[in-house]
């Protein structure tokens, strides 16, 4: 990676930590960054919460996100609650994980998105950390 933005020590210390993430702007590239838990079992409560963090860091514009999983499950609110928010406060998610689960989940978030919002909001699955930064450096206002 260009410069490794996860896990560095200014963004763990900047680092929202909800029940099911850790979540930051890395202030340098204009990104959300949400870290899960390792087997994070999401609920709509949750999905609330983290929503309003990344709403609360995106100071009124929109930002691309960054989700690094794996989850475990999600509930059927939960990825509803997020299709439906997303698109007000980001404009691009690029989700990376190796997890199955996840990438069962990601086909169905893009399907959902495809059907609430048009598809006017896109929505990326990568195997490379490097590689989805790079594409989400092109929505950076």
């Amino acid at each position: 990676m260009d410069h490794s933005i996860l896990n560095t020590k200014e963004n763990i210390k900047n680092a929202t930590v909800t029940r099911t993430a850790q979540i930051w702007l890395d202030e340098k590239e204009g990104i959300v960054m949400a870290i899960y838990t390792p087997g994070a079992e999401e609920t709509l409560e949750d999905a609330e919460s983290n929503v309003a963090v990344v709403e609360k860091l995106g100071m009124g514009k929109k930002r691309p996100i960054f989700i690094k999983g794996p989850h475990k499950s999600m509930t059927r609110d939960a990825r509803i609650y997020y299709t439906e928010k997303a698109p007000s406060f980001l404009n691009a998610t690029a989700i990376i994980s190796n997890s199955a689960f996840v990438k069962i989940l990601g086909t169905f978030l893009v399907t959902l998105n495809k059907a609430i919002n048009h598809d006017k909001f896109p929505i990326q699955f990568f195997s490379s950390e490097e590689e989805a930064i790079r594409w989400l450096r092109t929505f950076v206002n």
